[in-house]
């Protein structure tokens, strides 16, 4: 399997993305998944979005994936008013992807729910509104992939995720796999071991894009892989199984130190392609 690796701007997304490039390509870093955030990246400005898709193709970077805003943005919510917005600022990023030359929008299923009844509500109206982002994917070719969430978010188990993916069979409509959350929602007794093959997912038809991160199984660290303890050498040979062929993306935490972290995530990329080659020899 040939490992194909990207970088979240969520490293330096309390900057504008523009200063972030040259350090993508001094790094050799050339492909990336883009984080929305005030003064980082914003898709409301179709001539800003076009200056930056000349500035990316100079740095010879390729957007591979856009995520949806996290701020205020939540295609679950109770009020009417706040889903069908949230499906528009969706929509927004789905054109940005357009313009930007990726062809995948990474989408939480909803926001944090602990009631039985609410989160009942929720999960209808996630459906609703991904019927209608979907169908304005189809049109434009671009892929919707559901993140499994933190814990007590819709969409924080797979079991929840297959169940939307079941009223909306659609080829444009996959997961994406956030390794970070997915730890947080194990057992301590189940830490270090990947039992993916249980969920429901069908992985191999389904699964389209990757976040990776570690942590300690108790928060959310967004640690480089091998600093917590998630199973990197079980995740390899699961994907060596199902033949994924998409990107797995570094979510790094936001850094000061800039440079000292893309030295460490090179080195991850190094670490996970000698993990991946030892597996299949």
């Amino acid at each position: 399997m040939d490992l194909k690796f990207a970088i979240s701007t969520m490293v330096y997304y309390h900057e504008d993305i523009n200063k972030l490039l040259p350090y993508l390509r001094d790094w050799k870093i050339n492909n990336i998944e883009i984080r929305p955030n005030r003064g980082h990246f914003e898709c409301q400005d179709l001539v800003l979005l076009e200056q930056l898709r000349k500035k990316i193709e100079y740095f010879d970077i390729s957007v591979k994936a856009i995520h949806m805003p996290v701020n205020g943005v939540d295609i679950s919510s109770p009020s009417e008013y706040d889903r069908v917005k949230s499906v528009r600022e969706v929509q927004k990023v789905i054109i940005s992807a357009i313009k930007l030359n990726a062809g995948l929008v990474v989408v939480h299923p909803g926001g944090e729910c602990s009631r039985s009844e609410e989160r009942r509500t929720r999960i209808i109206n996630c459906i609703n509104s991904l019927e209608e982002i979907v169908e304005f994917t189809r049109q434009r070719d671009v892929k919707i992939a559901l993140e499994n969430t933190l814990p007590d978010r819709i969409g924080d188990t797979f079991s929840e995720i297959q169940q939307i993916l079941e009223k909306i069979p659609s080829e444009y409509l996959g997961v994406c796999l956030d390794t970070g959350h997915y730890l947080l929602k194990q057992k301590s007794t189940e830490r270090g071991v990947l039992q993916l093959d249980k969920e429901p997912i069908d992985w191999k038809k389904k699964l389209l894009h990757m976040h990776i991160h570690d942590n300690n199984g108790e928060k959310d660290l967004h640690l480089l892989p091998e600093e917590g303890c998630f199973p990197w050498t079980q995740l390899l040979s699961f994907l060596e199984h199902i033949e994924y062929q998409g990107f797995l993306v570094i979510e790094p935490k936001e850094q000061t130190q800039l440079t000292d972290c893309l030295n460490r995530i090179k080195d991850t990329f190094k670490k996970l392609n000698e993990m991946e080659s030892f597996l299949t020899e």
